[in-house]
């Protein structure tokens, strides 16, 4: 077992900091992943509380962690390797003229244009994730609707 350096050293490390909205509960989490995602977190109601709050629970943790004799891991400097951003696709030759005619009307390169409708594409699946975990879905709001406000035929009370 490896022996631990002091609490200093552990507080200036540059652990990563991981950092999401919780919508359903108005709440920012802030997340140290390196020392355990659910030992090292903090929520507060907005960004700044939230990596305040866990500024102070990393202090606890490496301080109790020291104080039991656990070892504690340190920073992971990861790069991730990026793809070369190049790859070949085989299409219908059909699709392949309307794309080179679309390009050719928006004045840019068939590349360009791609690439400017996968970006769109992506984007806006981003966008409805979002919007679908914030709004309930059309049918339970139609079922609520009606619940609420059944047909009545004239001259019923």
């Amino acid at each position: 077992m490896k022996k631990n350096k002091s609490l200093e050293y552990y507080l200036d490390q540059p652990y990563k900091i991981e950092l999401h909205y919780e919508p359903g509960d108005n709440t920012w989490v802030a997340t140290h992943p390196e020392l355990g995602r659910g030992s090292c977190y903090a929520i507060g109601e907005s960004k700044d509380e939230a990596l305040k709050r866990l500024e102070e629970e990393r202090k606890f943790i490496l301080q109790y962690a020291l104080d039991e004799g656990h070892s504690i891991p340190e920073p992971k400097f990861e790069e991730e390797e990026l793809p070369s951003g190049q790859f070949v696709v085989r299409l219908p030759r059909s699709l392949h003229k309307k794309l080179k005619d679309k390009a050719k009307e928006e004045d840019v390169s068939l590349n360009q244009y791609v690439v400017s409708i996968i970006s769109e594409y992506i984007g806006a699946n981003q966008i409805k994730k979002v919007y679908q975990r914030r709004t309930p879905p059309v049918q339970a709001v139609r079922e609520k609707s009606r619940k609420y406000s059944s047909p009545k035929k004239h001259g019923q009370k």
